[in-house]
Protein backbone atom coordinates (compact mmCIF):
# COMPACT_ATOMS: atom_id res chain seq x y z
CA UNK A 1 0.00 0.00 0.00
CA UNK A 2 1.36 3.26 -0.81
CA UNK A 3 1.35 5.76 1.63
CA UNK A 4 1.04 9.81 1.94
CA UNK A 5 4.30 11.44 2.73
CA UNK A 6 4.32 14.13 4.59
CA UNK A 7 6.99 16.09 6.19
CA UNK A 8 7.96 16.86 9.84
CA UNK A 9 9.09 20.29 10.17
CA UNK A 10 11.12 21.86 12.78
CA UNK A 11 9.90 22.10 16.41
CA UNK A 12 9.71 25.96 16.09
CA UNK A 13 7.41 26.10 13.43
CA UNK A 14 5.39 22.85 14.72
CA UNK A 15 5.22 24.64 18.07
CA UNK A 16 4.92 27.93 16.60
CA UNK A 17 1.30 26.62 14.42
CA UNK A 18 -0.04 25.36 17.95
CA UNK A 19 0.31 28.54 19.74
CA UNK A 20 -0.86 30.56 16.84
CA UNK A 21 -3.96 28.79 16.75
CA UNK A 22 -4.34 28.64 20.78
CA UNK A 23 -3.82 32.52 20.21
CA UNK A 24 -6.61 32.76 17.92
CA UNK A 25 -8.90 30.87 20.12
CA UNK A 26 -8.12 33.11 23.27
CA UNK A 27 -8.68 36.17 21.01
CA UNK A 28 -11.99 34.93 19.93
CA UNK A 29 -13.04 33.51 23.37
CA UNK A 30 -12.42 37.00 24.71
CA UNK A 31 -13.88 39.05 21.69
CA UNK A 32 -16.89 38.75 19.78
CA UNK A 33 -16.67 35.59 17.23
CA UNK A 34 -16.94 36.25 13.87
CA UNK A 35 -20.95 36.23 12.75
CA UNK A 36 -21.97 36.40 16.23
CA UNK A 37 -25.52 38.25 16.12
CA UNK A 38 -25.97 37.42 12.17
CA UNK A 39 -25.77 33.44 12.34
CA UNK A 40 -28.13 31.75 14.34
CA UNK A 41 -27.25 27.64 13.02
CA UNK A 42 -24.57 25.97 11.43
CA UNK A 43 -24.45 24.31 8.42
CA UNK A 44 -26.94 22.24 7.84
CA UNK A 45 -29.01 24.44 9.97
CA UNK A 46 -27.70 21.41 12.96
CA UNK A 47 -26.40 22.90 15.66
CA UNK A 48 -26.38 26.69 17.15
CA UNK A 49 -23.32 28.50 15.08
CA UNK A 50 -21.34 28.67 18.09
CA UNK A 51 -21.02 24.82 18.62
CA UNK A 52 -19.69 24.68 15.00
CA UNK A 53 -16.95 27.17 16.03
CA UNK A 54 -16.04 25.54 18.93
CA UNK A 55 -16.22 22.07 17.27
CA UNK A 56 -13.80 23.14 14.75
CA UNK A 57 -11.28 25.50 16.95
CA UNK A 58 -10.56 22.91 19.37
CA UNK A 59 -10.43 19.96 16.89
CA UNK A 60 -8.25 22.10 14.87
CA UNK A 61 -6.11 22.88 18.40
CA UNK A 62 -6.09 19.10 19.09
CA UNK A 63 -4.88 18.02 15.48
CA UNK A 64 -2.00 20.86 15.72
CA UNK A 65 -1.05 19.54 18.93
CA UNK A 66 -1.12 15.60 17.72
CA UNK A 67 1.50 16.90 14.41
CA UNK A 68 3.69 19.20 17.04
CA UNK A 69 4.54 15.84 19.23
CA UNK A 70 4.68 13.48 16.26
CA UNK A 71 8.51 12.35 16.64
CA UNK A 72 8.31 12.74 20.94
CA UNK A 73 9.11 9.86 22.79
CA UNK A 74 5.99 9.15 23.82
CA UNK A 75 3.70 6.24 22.77
CA UNK A 76 0.63 7.00 20.32
CA UNK A 77 -1.63 6.67 23.07
CA UNK A 78 0.03 8.67 25.38
CA UNK A 79 0.31 11.65 22.31
CA UNK A 80 -3.51 11.18 22.01
CA UNK A 81 -4.45 11.63 25.71
CA UNK A 82 -1.65 14.31 26.34
CA UNK A 83 -3.22 16.20 23.15
CA UNK A 84 -7.19 15.42 24.59
CA UNK A 85 -6.63 16.49 28.18
CA UNK A 86 -4.30 19.44 26.58
CA UNK A 87 -6.94 20.77 24.73
CA UNK A 88 -10.18 20.23 26.84
CA UNK A 89 -7.96 22.27 29.34
CA UNK A 90 -7.53 24.79 27.59
CA UNK A 91 -11.46 24.67 26.35
CA UNK A 92 -11.95 24.63 30.54
CA UNK A 93 -9.51 27.27 31.53
CA UNK A 94 -11.12 29.69 28.50
CA UNK A 95 -14.25 28.92 30.05
CA UNK A 96 -13.13 29.99 33.31
CA UNK A 97 -11.54 33.36 31.62
CA UNK A 98 -15.04 34.20 30.14
CA UNK A 99 -16.81 33.90 33.64
CA UNK A 100 -14.70 36.96 34.60
CA UNK A 101 -15.65 39.11 31.45
CA UNK A 102 -18.92 40.70 31.69
CA UNK A 103 -19.52 40.30 27.92
CA UNK A 104 -18.94 36.55 27.70
CA UNK A 105 -20.43 33.68 29.48
CA UNK A 106 -19.51 30.42 31.01
CA UNK A 107 -21.12 27.59 29.63
CA UNK A 108 -20.56 23.83 30.65
CA UNK A 109 -22.21 23.04 26.91
CA UNK A 110 -19.43 24.66 25.17
CA UNK A 111 -16.60 23.26 27.13
CA UNK A 112 -18.71 19.57 26.19
CA UNK A 113 -18.40 20.67 22.93
CA UNK A 114 -14.88 21.58 22.83
CA UNK A 115 -14.00 17.68 24.39
CA UNK A 116 -16.02 16.61 21.42
CA UNK A 117 -14.16 18.36 19.05
CA UNK A 118 -10.79 17.23 20.48
CA UNK A 119 -11.99 13.84 20.58
CA UNK A 120 -13.37 13.57 17.41
CA UNK A 121 -9.75 14.89 16.20
CA UNK A 122 -7.88 12.55 17.86
CA UNK A 123 -9.87 9.80 16.75
CA UNK A 124 -9.37 10.94 12.81
CA UNK A 125 -5.66 11.70 13.97
CA UNK A 126 -4.88 7.95 14.78
CA UNK A 127 -6.36 6.86 11.50
CA UNK A 128 -4.71 9.63 9.46
CA UNK A 129 -1.19 8.45 10.62
CA UNK A 130 -1.82 5.04 9.54
CA UNK A 131 -1.84 6.10 5.98
CA UNK A 132 1.12 8.61 6.06
CA UNK A 133 4.74 8.44 6.34
CA UNK A 134 6.50 11.25 8.22
CA UNK A 135 9.80 12.06 7.12
CA UNK A 136 11.96 15.04 8.59
CA UNK A 137 13.02 18.12 7.61
CA UNK A 138 15.59 20.46 8.92
CA UNK A 139 14.23 23.62 7.51
CA UNK A 140 11.23 24.58 5.31
CA UNK A 141 13.84 24.56 2.33
CA UNK A 142 14.37 20.79 2.61
CA UNK A 143 10.52 20.03 2.04
CA UNK A 144 10.50 17.03 -0.61
CA UNK A 145 8.98 18.14 -4.28
CA UNK A 146 5.50 16.72 -4.53
CA UNK A 147 5.93 13.42 -6.56
CA UNK A 148 4.00 13.73 -9.86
Amino acid sequence: MRRLRLPVLPHWIRWGAVFTVAGIILYYSIQAGPGTGTFQTGPLGLFPYSDWLHFLAYACLAVMLAYALQDSHLSEWQVFVVVFVCAVGFGVTIELLQSRLPSRTFAFGDMGVNAVGAAVAVVCWRVFVRYVRFYRVARPADLEPPIS
